[in-house]
């Protein structure tokens, strides 16, 4: 089958977190095979983290080199109107790439495999709780992701790499209050459920 026809099937699929993810790594399967790496960021990045208690409508994607980004989008049928990429034959399937560099580090990045073997790959998870913050320091962003995103993958998180980029982006404040608002929920959960 080709990609088109497979996106086309996973522009369909019900859950949409499975939806999104599918349809992310084969464009970025794509996208690959010319070279360009690509990396899931943005509310994309905060649905996947969240397992669809986020949900956003478009799939953001930083790329390493754009050039082969209008040949690949074009050659799966998706069409372009101001920037955005969208699906004709189902328009709430919405691509955007917003302009690099990454905002985090590309040794972070998590590669996930789906379950027919196609993988993409989305921002570390240090990486977009710095996003998160610098959305409630810079776009007054509600806490609430950068609060959610925390509790649910405290455990994963590298602490000290989250403390040094919240010095380099001046959030450290954000970042410091939204762990200690995680560490009260998770004893809390924790306490309740002994």
């Amino acid at each position: 089958m080709e990609t088109r026809e497979r996106i086309i099937r996973a522009a369909n699929i019900k859950d949409p977190l499975e939806r999104q993810m599918t349809v992310a790594a084969l464009i970025a399967t794509e996208l690959e095979k010319k070279g360009t790496k690509v990396v899931l960021v943005g509310g994309s990045a905060v649905e996947f983290y969240t397992a669809a208690n986020y949900l956003t409508r478009d799939i953001d994607f930083i790329a390493t080199r754009p050039d082969d980004i209008k040949e690949v989008m074009t050659g799966l049928g998706f069409k372009n109107e101001g920037g955005t990429w969208y699906l004709p034959e189902n328009p709430n399937i919405v691509v955007e790439f917003p302009k690099g560099p990454l905002g985090g580090d590309w040794n972070r990045v998590q590669n996930v495999t789906l379950p027919d073997g196609t993988n993409v790959n989305v921002i570390g998870i240090e990486d977009i709780l710095i996003d998160r913050a610098c959305a409630v320091k810079y776009w007054n962003d509600p806490e609430e992701w950068l609060n959610y995103l925390m509790v649910g993958n405290f455990e994963h998180i590298d602490w000290d790499y989250l403390s040094k980029r919240s010095r380099e982006m001046d959030c450290v404040e954000i970042i410091n209050k939204s762990k200690e608002w995680a560490k009260i929920q998770r004893e809390t959960f924790f306490n309740e459920n002994v």
